[in-house]
């Protein structure tokens, strides 16, 4: 079937190529960003001492940008600031893949693999959706601002919650038998045949916790990036995304020696006292942006450019500068 679905999707891409809109590629503003900041290095470090205002009137010559590719190059850097921050997001998250499936495993599991309770989590996504953008716009309409930045700090404690919570499920699998703290490798176990006994479906609510988290974390640092970048910095930006995930495999290999019994009740609620930790301290750094999120989105889109020129020029109206029909 898969393979059905490639060849399908390249039958529709040749025959009707020539319908499609080809976006022409813009400049590469890379070597250009590189510049600025190394500019803005030589001055003080402020990347408003890069602005051609600033080098025009203090060094006398111009720079190949203008003030607002600074102003959209300091927004691309918030963003990444932001989504950098999702690297024990990603830790945790990625837990679903590996040691919340091996937990299952040490569990009875009444005839179900023990990889299927993962698949709960995209049922979740698919339920909670729908429901969360309610919540979305039900806030919406009562003037109840929940920005960007509160929604994933929202996500690190939901994210953290979820982890304490298989913390929990992990005491549970200790304190029963009949392997108690070394699941499936005593000699009750009958070479690995018979699992401590708890139920397996005690673990969903990790899997819906964390489905949530990625609804109100992942979709808004998407959102988040692609709003905040400038037009030729958003692949730069979707890189810092793959790179906060790089990292937090990284850390997932890093903490991998311990990730083994007796110690994974510690090692869950390290988890999660880590994410409780990220939440505040996320809020902590960034809630500013929440307050100014109009102000930069208007910065990316070019209107706060305009509203300023024209507020320029209703000024020198009213202060009785030339008119067009002085002219």
């Amino acid at each position: 079937m898969s393979a059905i679905s490639l060849v399908i999707c390249l039958v529709m891409l040749l025959s009707l190529g020539s319908k499609f809109v080809k976006v022409v590629p813009h400049e590469n503003v890379l070597p250009k960003a590189i510049k600025a900041l190394s500019t803005a290095a030589r001055n003080g470090f402020k990347l408003d001492h890069a602005k051609e205002s600033y080098q025009q009137q203090k060094h006398g010559h111009g720079v190949p940008w203008d003030d607002r590719f600074i102003d959209e190059l300091k927004t691309g850097l918030t963003a990444c600031r932001v989504i950098f921050s999702f690297a024990f997001f990603y830790l945790s998250i990625t837990q679903m893949y590996n040691n919340l499936i091996s937990q299952a495993g040490q569990m009875n599991l009444h005839g179900v693999p023990n990889d299927m309770i993962q698949a709960m989590a995209g049922v979740a996504c698919v339920l909670f959706g729908p429901l969360i953008q309610a919540l979305y716009n039900a806030l919406a309409q009562r003037r109840i601002r929940f920005g960007p930045i509160a929604r994933i700090s929202t996500a690190f404690l939901i994210c953290g919650g979820g982890m304490a919570y298989a913390a929990g499920v992990q005491r549970l699998i200790y304190d029963a038998g009949p392997c108690y703290d070394a699941p499936l490798a005593c000699a009750a176990s009958e070479g690995g045949r018979t699992p401590n006994e708890v139920n397996v479906w005690v673990q969903l609510p990790v899997y819906v916790a964390l489905a949530v988290a990625e609804i109100f974390g992942l979709v808004t640092a998407s959102e988040y990036s692609y709003e905040k970048a400038p037009r030729g910095m958003r692949s730069v930006v979707q890189a810092m995304v793959q790179l906060s995930a790089g990292v937090g495999a990284l850390l997932g290999m890093a903490i991998s020696p311990a990730a083994r019994d007796p110690w994974l009740v510690a090692v869950y609620a390290a988890l999660a006292g880590a994410m409780g930790v990220c939440s505040l301290l996320f809020w902590w750094f960034f809630r500013k942006y929440d307050r100014i999120d109009d102000q930069l989105n208007r910065i990316i889109d070019g209107t706060l450019e305009k509203q300023g020129a024209q507020g320029e020029q209703k000024t020198q109206g009213a202060q009785g500068g030339p008119t067009e029909r002085e002219g």
